[in-house]
């Protein structure tokens, strides 16, 4: 009969584990509770240094190059290249930013004006109507309204004026930390980034030092697979971009020819901005062709009276060619392009957007794909450890002699009788 599989022992060793479990949650919760705020405050401090040093990081492999060719093709020291080449790179990252604030504004004023026309519609001063009733409903139910009646009518108590005091410095408090925060990481990340490129492999040695001998040539093989998968990526992104604005300058500026009012380096614009979104994985592309679409429909607001529906026409080219373009990218460009080290499936990739979106914002966004890869190429390393110990315990095993099975002799057993007593020897 088969023993119970719950046994006294085990029943004794599951409880504590549950009980150990139970009291590290309740200490945790309390933890949290008691110390929420500090906890807060060490994240944000973690974060403040974390989130320049991860952007300078991967920047690093964008700008490394650019300052290696500085350095060989001028013949200047290596430091002064590597400040030439973020110099480069923050007036490229500041004029795109000019060009889409640039573009922004002057759509959005398109727009403004084009509407501004329309109001003499009757549908549509009445749909205003409806909102500015609908606007002024809402504030005359809300608590704004009763303060400032109450401040009008019946003065303004002390009690009344510190709570709308004290609700400004807070909303102005969070609007200068935010603030601030931005500006140490516009200042700390190009330092980082010096440093990076200048001594990587001297500063990841010297962390590889730290850690146990055991632990350390791990690290070091973890290292250099990473550097692997992330130039790989960089490289493939960058000649990814790169293909996609030509072909949208092709397209779209073939397409500015036949469209009014379209002109051509409008469409190397589109392009351009099209290749740099995108680095963003699967949302990038559609955030990209916004540009055209939203330039191509003010455009349709304001003309047309004169040209027609040719605006939406050129739209709907617009979105077949995102939609041959994406079908191309998905199904020849990007296999061939990023290869294997970084292949990852899109389930995982969009898992990645949330979490590092979540946790370093717009720049986890942008950073989600390497981080991803980096985390796949340590998974598969300690894959390739363990493989490696199974094939060493089976050489091992068959290397070892069998040892021979040794027959137990085993003796018969004396006989006896009904009452259990042996029987007397025959004379």
């Amino acid at each position: 009969m088969n023993k119970s599989w719950l046994t006294k022992d085990k029943l004794i060793h599951y409880l504590l584990i549950a009980s150990v479990i139970t009291v590290s949650l309740i200490g945790l919760y309390v933890l949290q509770s008691l110390t929420r705020n500090s906890l807060i405050r060490i994240f944000q401090a973690i974060n403040s240094v974390l989130i320049p040093f991860v952007i300078a990081f991967f920047l690093s492999f964008i700008i490394g190059p650019l300052s290696q060719v500085i350095h060989q093709k001028l013949k200047i020291k290596k430091s002064i290249a590597i400040v030439l080449a973020i110099l480069v790179g923050i007036l490229f990252i500041l004029a795109i930013l000019g060009m889409a604030i640039y573009f922004i504004v002057t759509q959005m004023a398109s727009i403004l004006n084009s509407l501004l026309t329309l109001i003499d519609n009757a549908s549509l001063q009445g749909v205003i109507n409806d909102i500015m009733v609908a606007i002024t409903t809402y504030f005359a139910n809300s608590d704004i309204t009763d303060l400032i009646t109450e401040m009008t009518q019946n003065g303004a108590s002390i009690q009344r004026i510190f709570e709308l005091a004290g609700s400004i410095v807070v909303s102005l408090s969070g609007f200068a930390s935010s603030l601030f925060g931005a500006i140490m990481i516009f200042v700390l990340t190009p330092v980082f980034m010096f440093w990076l490129i200048r001594e990587k492999e001297y500063i990841f040695l010297n962390i590889a030092k730290v850690a146990p001998k055991k632990v350390r040539p791990h690290m070091i093989e973890l290292g250099k697979r990473s550097d692997v998968v992330i130039r790989n990526y960089f490289k493939g992104q960058g000649l990814m971009m790169l293909i996609i604005f030509v072909y949208f300058s092709i397209t779209l500026g073939t397409l500015s020819l036949f469209v009014p009012q379209f002109p051509v380096y409008y469409a190397i614009i589109f392009a351009t901005l099209m290749g740099l979104f995108n680095i963003i994985p699967y949302l990038g592309a559609w955030l990209g062709v916004m540009a055209p679409l939203v330039f191509l429909f003010t455009r349709h607001l304001e003309l047309q009276a004169t040209e027609g529906n040719i605006f939406l026409i050129a739209m709907l080219v617009v979105i077949a060619l995102q939609l041959i373009e994406q079908a191309l990218e998905g199904s020849i460009i990007q296999p061939n392009v990023l290869g294997k080290q970084v292949h990852i499936h899109p389930l995982a990739i969009l898992s990645a957007l949330l979490f590092f979106g979540g946790v370093f914002g717009f720049a986890g966004v942008l950073l989600a794909v390497p981080l991803t890869g980096t985390i796949k190429a340590a998974l598969q390393y300690f894959g390739e450890l363990s493989d490696e110990q199974e094939k060493k315990e089976i050489e091992e095993a068959k290397k070892q002699p069998a040892k021979p099975v040794q027959k137990e002799q085993v003796e018969a057993p004396k006989k006896k009788n009904i009452l259990g007593i042996k029987p007397k020897p025959k004379s």
